[in-house]
């Protein structure tokens, strides 16, 4: 199973930059870092600061206790209290009031709906009754309780153009968990000597249903030449990337190997099948990868296929992970692809491969 940090470090992250996101949200141009950091971004740094150490007295006025208390309350529950200055017309109360009372819609995939989305719902909200700065802190608190995952891969794009995710990650994490250069987001690799067996070897091959996306390993990403853009399904060091490509054409998803570790599990998997569609708009030859290709990888290959090639969800997957060797270990994944498409999975194993998973030997193929 999975470890309950992984969800915190998740809705951290979103909290710092739930409300950076917030300007794209509303369409318009997002602060550079040191602004947002210097500002509302070091608000919601402070108020995640330690969180391994437990409750801390919180600096400030009465309202920004609260609304730091409530910030924690979000990044460690999941759960937003009650704003407790109801009349205030101050940027942060509106702001709260928003992320706690704007509806969540129910997970409705028939009709694109996923409870998630609340955020973004939030932080329009506050825009309209407060202005821009109550729609940061909105979310800011949004970002808090649904995590960075719940942010659009859209936003997420435009917004490390000016602002890279990996910074406004970094400082997240920092500052809640305390300095580590060798973990994750600080670690220049995320390649570990010694654990490089087969499945971890450089591999790719060309997506069957969409020649210009590639399936790959992260080993193969790190020594790309010639790719366009990156889908990365995994966490990757700062140096784990092709040096040659642009900032917006390098989209870091947050999506866990885990079983459960995955709280907007079909709304990621969604966005991230949406990034690949967009980036192939824009005729860019796409890596797809996740750490060994093997799970990750083919859930949102799959999603792809069927939401935007035209195949047949069941056929798709079966066909994807056949071909890069990939198992189902987490079968929330398989399961999650498939339903978004309207089929469902209740045993992935059973209905795609009943005499069980081909014993296949990898080799790298591009």
């Amino acid at each position: 199973m999975w470890d309950e940090w992984h969800v915190v470090w998740d809705r951290a992250a979103g909290a710092m930059v739930g409300g950076a996101a917030a300007c794209l949200l509303l369409g318009e141009d997002p602060q550079p870092a040191e602004e947002y950091l210097a500002g509302i971004g070091g608000q919601a740094r402070e108020a995640i600061r330690d969180l391994t150490a437990g409750p801390r007295e919180l600096p400030g006025t009465p309202l920004a206790r609260h609304w730091a208390a409530a910030v924690q309350r979000g990044v460690v529950d999941g759960i937003l209290p009650d704003p407790v200055f109801p009349d205030s017309a101050h940027p942060a109360a509106v702001g709260w009031r928003a992320a706690a009372e704007t509806p969540t819609p129910p997970l409705d995939l028939a009709r694109g709906l996923f409870p998630c989305t609340q955020l973004t719902a939030a932080v329009q909200r506050a825009y309209t009754q407060g202005g821009l700065a109550a729609a940061q802190y909105a979310g800011v608190l949004a970002g808090a309780r649904w995590g960075v995952s719940a942010i659009p891969l859209s936003v997420q794009r435009e917004l490390a153009a000016a602002t890279p995710q990996r910074v406004l990650v970094t400082a997240a994490l920092v500052a809640a968990r305390g300095p580590d250069p060798a973990a994750w987001p600080q670690r220049d690799t995320q390649v570990v000597p010694g654990l490089d067996r087969e499945h971890r070897q450089p591999f790719a091959i060309p997506h069957p249903h969409d020649p210009g996306v590639v399936l790959c390993t992260m080993e193969y990403v790190r020594d790309s030449t010639d790719a366009d853009a990156v889908v990365s399904l995994c966490r990757m060091g700062t140096r784990d990337h092709p040096p040659h490509l642009p900032r917006r054409d390098i989209v870091e998803v947050w999506l866990h190997d885990l079983p459960g570790a995955n709280p907007n599990l079909h709304f990621v998997l969604d966005e991230a099948a949406r990034m690949v569609a967009q980036l192939r708009d824009e005729n860019k030859r796409v890596l797809l990868h996740c750490a060994a290709c093997q799970s990750r990888t083919p859930a949102v290959a799959a999603r792809y296929a069927s939401a935007y090639r035209g195949a047949d969800v069941v056929a798709a997957l079966r066909e994807i992970i056949t071909t890069v060797a990939g198992h189902l270990n987490n079968p929330e994944l398989s399961r999650a692809a498939a339903e978004l498409a309207g089929v469902e999975l209740p045993d992935p194993a059973a209905v795609l491969f009943p005499e069980g998973l081909p014993t296949l030997t990898r080799a790298p193929r591009i």
